[in-house]
């Protein structure tokens, strides 16, 4: 087998599909026209994610030993890079209006909505969906 057709790198850059699901009954959520509700995410190996990682790890080391960094930091860290990770989205409302896809606005919709973080944290994780079998 040849070790390039699992290049990973490239194929989380051109991302996959997430179906969003319901954080409680697991089903699947559908717009008002009856269509799933998804968002096109990179996975965590794309070169813009690693490239975002490791601009916040100099960013620590850089502030020396005695950098303190925070819970709310963290957080704030995470749900950047997953903002950073959305490519495009389709049925997502929020307060009655459709959301229009930008790293902005994902990234608020990622603070206001966990369960929707933890899902998209997970797919974004997941090299499974983003290899072709």
């Amino acid at each position: 087998m040849d070790l390039a057709t699992l290049d990973i790198v490239k194929s989380a850059g051109e991302g996959a599909v997430m179906e969003v699901v319901h954080p409680v009954e697991g089903t699947v959520l559908k717009d008002d026209n009856g269509q799933p509700i998804t968002i096109t995410l990179m996975g965590a190996d794309s070169e813009k994610a690693k490239k975002r990682q490791r601009a916040e790890v100099n960013k620590r080391l850089k502030s020396g030993r005695n950098n303190k960094i925070t819970a709310e930091e963290l957080e704030e860290n995470g749900v950047n890079l997953l903002a950073l990770c959305t490519l495009s989205w389709s049925g997502i409302k929020l307060d009655g209006q459709l959301l229009e896809c930008t790293a902005e606005n994902a990234a608020m919709l990622y603070q206001r909505t966990p369960w929707l973080r933890e899902q998209v944290d997970t797919f974004v994780g997941d090299r499974g969906n983003f290899l072709k079998a």
